[in-house]
């Protein structure tokens, strides 16, 4: 009889617990990593946007001028996104079609991490438009979020998917008739 409750306790939320994407180098800009063995829905999402200072550099300072916290760090002259940053920004997430699935809705429905290092909450936005998760929306912690970047992309996703599958149409692949092989 004891076992019962513990046997039907729902899951705990992990939207925002921090994860990681398996790679030694830091990526580029954002990124989606499936399967992320560290999360429920198995995805570990880096979504900052920020670019780094294009002049050369001779130490972390030069590349983090202004910067409230340090994003960028000097590579061989080079401002380079941070290991420990985006280990710190990067966080499990999950899909979702409204805003309102990204955040908890009470008994039963608990789907965020109780720590997290996102501070104003997560959307349900696109952050991709190639790859597998092209144009998927994503619980994504609004610290992360440039509106401009945003909107720009929903207008981008809008063109890409074909409303009659929902799937994304890559411009930059060909189709798999298309695609030639090696004789």
């Amino acid at each position: 009889m004891l076992l019962v409750p513990l046997l039907t306790a729902c899951p705990k939320g992990d939207v925002g617990a921090p994860c990681n994407h398996g790679d030694v180098d830091p990526p580029d800009s954002k990124v989606v990593t499936f399967p992320a063995l560290s999360c429920n829905d198995l995805l570990c999402v880096y979504a900052d946007d920020a670019d780094p200072p294009g002049e050369p550099c001779t130490g972390d300072a030069d590349c983090n001028a202004g910067e409230d916290k340090p994003r960028f760090a000097c590579t061989n002259g080079t401002c380079k996104l941070s290991t420990t940053y985006v280990l710190e920004r990067s966080m499990c997430s999950r899909t979702c079609e409204t805003s309102a699935d990204c955040k908890d809705g009470g008994i039963g429905k608990k789907l965020l991490a109780k720590e997290s290092n996102c501070s104003s909450g997560f959307d349900c936005v696109q952050i991709q438009k190639l790859g597998e998760f092209c144009c998927q929306k994503l619980c994504v912690c609004n610290d992360d979020l440039s509106a401009g970047t945003v909107d720009m992309l929903k207008g981008e996703c809008m063109a890409l998917v074909d409303p009659a599958t929902g799937e994304c149409k890559d411009d930059d692949v060909p189709p798999p008739a298309a695609m030639t092989t090696g004789a």
